[in-house]
């Protein structure tokens, strides 16, 4: 019979068993009715390994005959060319499936933040590196990393990069992502991890060239501006900055100096890792200058304190300590004025100024967790130098003591001591 909707409609439906009504126009095409009178088009078909197969169509009345007769002789002429179409449907479906399991963005950044920013490197900041990489790239959170390619990074960074109007612009935060993004990819792409192919980077510029060295030196009214703003903060965040001025210590190691580590003569000795003797970004002990010490000391939780903190900068969740990131940064900005203040631009001051002053390069270099850079020599130098730094670090506070007290007369003492 020629199948028509009309007797679709009318079809018995079976006591028990299915029934499939075949339609005389295309070999295998007809209509099977279900015992509770379910109708679906269907196209019976040999496939290549010699075994019957049936492929539903769909439901009458969402498919009417007149479309389900022309998708059967599409699919018939498939099978006749040797395709199996059940086949296809069962490879799209499992492809679905390893979709739907595969290994998200946010869980990639995880894995990645774990086993080679802390794992191999030791990275101090690995924190603000998952940090900066899960806020810039929220919205690929929970695709899978593998299809995340160099057409959504480009519109990503731009977008970062030119801003819009919700977000102004930010070319820096643009190159840092861009720069984070890069790492990332490429740890994805290495033998043993394997999460992508290849990096979607690869070819991929810098979204902005208008990047300039990040070299800056505050001057003796930056560095009074500074420390008053720290007074107009105050707390935790204003003994921070204070702490900063004083000693240059990368951000995020200072952050996280705890109680413990500061001993009674006001030596500040971070934990050691001896996975980290190669490398330059050291962590030395150094004694804090009576300037540093009596800017934490307010901060002291009371010996009979049952919540406290082991953080000298303790953070607002228990247990953690304070994050000196973007909105750190914009608050010391608004309340000093120095617009273009970074945390990181202390360390190149307390550097430069201290050269100034006369100190010593090994004496700047273990106040700034540099290795000395002597050649062979510094092997044999079992010296801790903790005099020296000491004298360093009061003589660099001393002078900006004379800068914010008021009335004093500053001569800024040059390359003699």
């Amino acid at each position: 019979m020629i199948i028509t909707d009309d007797e679709v409609k009318n079809l018995p439906v079976p006591v028990s068993a299915n029934r499939v009504h075949y339609d005389e126009t295309v070999r295998g095409f007809g209509v099977r009715i279900t015992a509770k009178g379910v109708r679906a088009f269907v196209l019976n078909y040999r496939a290549r390994d010699g075994k019957e197969r049936r492929f539903t169509i769909g439901r009458w009345p969402d498919w009417k005959t007149t479309s389900a007769r022309a998708e059967a002789k599409r699919l018939r002429q498939a099978v006749d060319r040797g395709e199996d179409p059940m086949a296809a449907i069962h490879a799209a479906r499992s492809e679905t499936k390893v979709r739907k399991g595969a290994e998200t963005f946010a869980e990639a950044v995880a894995d990645y933040v774990t086993r080679e920013q802390k794992g191999r490197r030791q990275n101090a900041t690995a924190g603000e590196v998952q940090k900066i990489l899960l806020r810039a790239c929220a919205g690929w959170l929970s695709r899978p990393v593998a299809e995340i390619d160099g057409r959504d990074i480009r519109a990503l960074v731009e977008a970062i990069r030119d801003g819009d109007d919700d977000a102004a612009p930010r070319p820096y935060l643009a190159v840092k992502t861009h720069a984070l993004l890069s790492g990332f990819f490429g740890w994805c792409a290495e033998p043993g991890v394997e999460k992508v192919k290849a990096s979607p980077m690869i070819g991929l510029r810098k979204p902005w060239k208008g990047e300039e060295a990040r070299d800056r030196v505050f001057n003796d009214d930056e560095l009074r501006a500074l420390w008053q703003a720290s007074d107009e903060i105050s707390g935790t965040a204003g003994a921070y900055l204070k702490v900063l001025l004083l000693t240059g210590k990368r951000k995020i190691a200072l952050a996280a100096m705890r109680w413990r580590e500061i001993d009674g003569s006001g030596f500040w000795t971070p934990p050691a890792d001896n996975r980290l003797r190669r490398r330059t970004k050291r962590l030395h002990a150094v004694p804090l200058p009576r300037l540093a010490l009596a800017a934490i000391e307010p901060l002291r939780p009371p010996a009979d304190a049952t919540d406290a903190s082991p953080f000298v900068f303790r953070g607002r969740v228990r247990g953690t300590h304070m994050d000196p990131g973007t909105p750190f940064q914009r608050t010391v900005q608004a309340a000093s004025g120095v617009d273009d203040f970074f945390p990181h631009a202390c360390r190149h001051t307390v550097e430069t100024r201290m050269a100034e002053l006369g100190i010593a390069p090994h004496v700047r270099d273990l106040i700034l967790d540099h290795a000395p850079a002597r050649g062979s020599g510094s092997g044999y130098d079992h010296h801790h130098y903790g005099p020296e730094m000491r004298d360093a670090l009061e003589r660099w506070a001393g002078h900006i003591e004379r800068l914010v007290t008021p009335g004093e007369v500053v001569a800024f003492p040059g390359r003699g001591r």
